[in-house]
């Protein structure tokens, strides 16, 4: 696959003469939508000047479940340039669902944030779980792309980054999820390999953040989170990358653009679903 980056003695990456001729396009995504994101990542991103995007799970926000963000705090981080989009009602595991209960999921969880005010146009399948049926509701129900878990690797024989456009836009790849042990020299790996990565023009890579979360700060942080100081770290990096012209940073909906199609009345006519019922 072209030059690539090489592990240093240091942990970091050393960067070959011959890399992309565009900057590395990163995206923060932090899936479903808790309050410690928050409370903790949304100040600093907000302190970096950096934007995100939020997949959220509509239904225990509904619900006003104390553990994920209200209405009003998801409007907060929409005013201030994050986008808003979906991950189904109940983070529910697609694939083995009906494609009734799959229309639910999907169609219910993006009508509820459009009733709210917002315009969710990609969806992160929960637990990266996906098909070909997953990916023709995703695009029945109106969303103009899907994100998987995986697919990016930090091997040497790559692929370092989706592609822009994505080959299949209802399942762009993304690195593996970052997890409390994940080391910030790995984080910053996946950005420096993708800047020596010959093989196309530019590299997209895709973050998957779950909790923002410190031991001491309430609740349980469990296997995928972040503390404060790496994210920050990792973002004090990246601002870094973009200084020297290296990286761009930019939500989902920046990069996979298109329409923002009307709410999907699956459930009574199928009126205003993207194409024919799946």
């Amino acid at each position: 696959m072209g030059a690539v980056a090489l592990l240093a003695a240091g942990g970091g990456a050393a960067r070959s003469q011959a890399a992309t001729t565009g900057p590395v396009v990163v995206t923060l995504g932090f899936d479903d939508g808790t309050v410690d994101q928050y409370d903790y990542g949304f100040p600093i991103l907000t302190d970096h000047g950096l934007h995100a995007t939020f997949f959220v799970n509509t239904g225990p926000t509904d619900a006003g479940d104390p553990t994920h963000m209200t209405w009003a705090e998801l409007h907060s981080m929409a005013a201030a340039g994050m986008e808003i989009t979906g991950h189904t009602v109940d983070h529910a595991n697609l694939q083995p669902l009906s494609v009734a209960d799959q229309e639910h999921e999907i169609c219910d969880d993006r009508n509820a944030l459009i009733a709210n005010g917002f315009q969710p146009q990609d969806l992160a399948y929960p637990f990266g779980s996906w098909d070909s049926q997953v990916e023709a509701v995703t695009r029945y129900c109106g969303y103009n792309s899907g994100r998987t878990v995986s697919g990016v690797s930090k091997r040497s024989s790559g692929p370092f980054g989706e592609t822009i456009s994505p080959a299949d836009p209802y399942a762009t790849r993304t690195p593996p999820n970052p997890k409390k042990a994940t080391k910030l020299s790995t984080l910053e790996l996946y950005v420096t390999n993708a800047e020596n990565d010959t093989s196309q023009a530019t590299d997209w890579v895709q973050y998957v953040f779950h909790k923002v979360c410190d031991k001491g700060t309430g609740g349980n942080c469990g296997a995928y989170a972040i503390s404060r100081a790496k994210l920050s770290a990792f973002l004090d990096f990246l601002n870094g990358e973009i200084g020297a012209g290296r990286v761009v940073v930019k939500t989902t909906q920046q990069v996979i653009g298109g329409p923002f199609n009307p709410t999907c009345h699956w459930d009574t006519d199928g009126s205003g679903c993207v194409g024919a019922a799946p």
